[in-house]
């Protein structure tokens, strides 16, 4: 009776484990931009203007959308939501920035890309926008956003995970 009991005992956390593992590598990649979407508010005399929520595409994510860069690397890609409280604003009026870079390319990216699975914070009032940087060789980078009249916001995005940036 006890040998039963312990191969049924043992069947049953065998079958829980491998379901755990399972769910685990498919929620990776969700992880893997969820730690690299911010959220921005552009704010004009106390309220808020514009709202962006920009995802860093890591190189894995960037060359399975078409980031190489004909001579120079791996381009530096961000999946940048925008949605404008003044219903007269239009992208054009943004200045988007990368340590003080202007983009090599901005392609608007319709609701029904298969490239928006894999951003975490998506909502149906925003308008998504795929931009493209030349590479750089840093660790860490900046993505700036300024709109006339309104004040200018940074924020700094990681391309390896911050623990091996800090000093030991």
């Amino acid at each position: 009776m006890k040998p039963l009991l312990f191969i049924l005992t043992l069947l049953f956390l065998m079958g829980c484990h491998n379901k755990t593992i399972d769910r685990f590598k498919t929620h990776k990649a969700t992880f893997a931009a969820l730690q690299q979407t911010k959220q921005i508010a552009l704010l004009k005399e106390g309220e808020v203007d514009t709202l962006i929520s920009a995802t860093y595409l890591l190189e894995k994510q960037s060359l399975a959308y078409g980031a190489k860069n004909s001579n120079k690397g791996i381009s530096e890609r961000f999946v940048v939501g925008i949605f404008f409280g003044d219903a007269n604003a239009t992208f054009e009026d943004l200045n988007i920035t990368l340590n003080n870079q202007s983009p090599i390319a901005i392609k608007k990216v319709e609701n029904s890309n298969k490239l928006l699975l894999t951003i975490p914070m998506l909502n149906s009032w925003s308008s998504y926008y795929l931009i493209a940087f030349n590479p750089i060789n840093q660790n860490t980078i900046e993505l700036a956003f300024e709109k006339e009249g309104v004040e200018k916001k940074n924020k700094k995005f990681h391309k390896v995970a911050r623990y091996l940036l800090e000093p030991k």
